[in-house]
């Protein structure tokens, strides 16, 4: 299958959309099919990736405008793409505006496919506190996006829901595929000897993260622990906040803030802890629902989980790979903590359930199959691939 992705994301960044776009594109250029990624190419050098790639300079870099700047880039470069090698299916990862993969295909008759991943106009209204007029604006750039695609992806249940609702999409035109995990990468990790208890987040840190909420629980829980310290993988404009939090709450020495760690180094951290966290909060979760990337990685490195009452995340529950708290609740979390914490032996079966339910149901190679379903190309991916 020839399949031409276009995204608006700064690959430098090494976070979930990252992770998503290069392990999509790893598993269909390993599998034999032919594809090229168009990315945005923000300083003096392209991101190194291991598939075909085509960066689009960026000027206004550090400014705002700089997605902008790439759309109108992009719409050139997309056409003369198209022209010289037409592909069967123009996949789009949705960004601020991704108008012009719809409208090239449109144009030369070229299938196109849509990923959301998110509200846009809500997030960036919320992220930046931008006024109702820009929310608004973005919103019907993103109605515009979703409508002219010829089918979109949507990676939660609640997502297709809220776009049916929202922008008018018909069901039959939105097909669900839920994120996953590397299990190669992710594996478990040896804890021969370990004397302390580590509670650990991975991901962005932004407000409907709720990683205040695992802060919170802290005090409570080093008063029957006090060798537990708390590892909070990641960065994000809430970093400040946190930081500020654990001071206030006394548990500063208990709380340690990585930043930005390379994906290799990952998996190592996650396997230092006793249970690792998905904290997400009522509002944009609750809507959407979950498909946490942080969350399959947990499970596959075999570590027990507790994680809020949101639709998509009570599969923990159901399959007995941690515990399920009320969003929101710091004394609930801290309960369930210590409640996993009594006993290793419930721990190391939880975790090796939740390896197991992570290698059947959440790799990268069941989310890319289901997609090529969408996109009307399916082809078998080769056994070797799929272990």
């Amino acid at each position: 299958m020839k399949l031409l992705y276009t995204c608006a994301v700064d690959l430098r960044n090494f976070d979930a959309q990252r992770t998503h776009i290069v392990e999509m594109m790893r598993i269909l250029h390993e599998s034999g099919h032919d594809v090229q990624l168009i990315l945005p190419q923000f300083g003096d050098h392209p991101v190194k990736l291991p598939f075909p790639n085509h960066p689009i300079p960026v000027r206004l870099g550090n400014s705002r405008l700089k997605f902008v700047e790439y759309e109108i880039r992009l719409l050139r470069v997309l056409w003369q793409i198209c022209r010289r090698r037409r592909p069967d299916v123009l996949y789009t990862r949705k960004g601020f505006l991704t108008l012009c993969p719809n409208w090239v295909g449109k144009l030369l008759g070229i299938r196109s496919v849509v990923e959301v991943n998110g509200i846009v106009a809500d997030e960036v209204g919320e992220a930046f506190g931008l006024p109702p007029l820009l929310r608004r604006f973005f919103a019907i750039m993103e109605r515009m996006c979703c409508r002219g695609a010829d089918h979109l992806v949507a990676v939660t249940p609640g997502l297709k829901d809220l776009l049916e609702e929202r922008y008018r999409v018909s069901a039959e035109n939105i097909t669900v595929v839920p994120n996953g995990v590397n299990t190669r990468m992710f594996v478990p990790g040896q804890r021969v000897g370990k004397s302390d208890k580590t509670l650990g987040f991975v991901g962005n840190l932004v407000r409907w993260a709720g990683v205040e909420v695992l802060i919170k629980a802290l005090p409570a829980i080093s008063e029957s622990h006090p060798e537990v310290r708390c590892l909070i993988v990641g960065d994000g404009l809430e970093r400040e906040n946190l930081t500020r939090l654990a001071a206030d709450l006394g548990v500063a020495d208990r709380v340690i803030f990585t930043g930005k760690v390379p994906p290799p180094e990952v998996p190592a951290l996650i396997a230092t802890c006793d249970i690792c966290y998905v904290p997400a909060i009522p509002g944009r979760n609750s809507r959407i629902g979950g498909s946490s990337l942080k969350l399959y990685e947990y499970m596959a490195c075999g570590i027990a989980t507790v994680v809020s009452d949101i639709p998509g995340l009570n599969i923990v529950g159901s399959e007995g790979v941690g515990r399920v708290v009320p969003a929101g609740d710091a004394a609930a979390l801290a309960a369930a903590s210590l409640d996993l914490l009594a006993c290793r032996e419930n721990l190391r079966e939880m975790g090796a359930r939740a390896r197991r339910l992570a290698e059947r149901q959440f790799s990268w190679h069941r989310a890319t199959r289901e997609v090529l379903a969408v996109c009307g190309g399916f082809q078998t991916i080769e056994a070797d691939l799929l272990t």
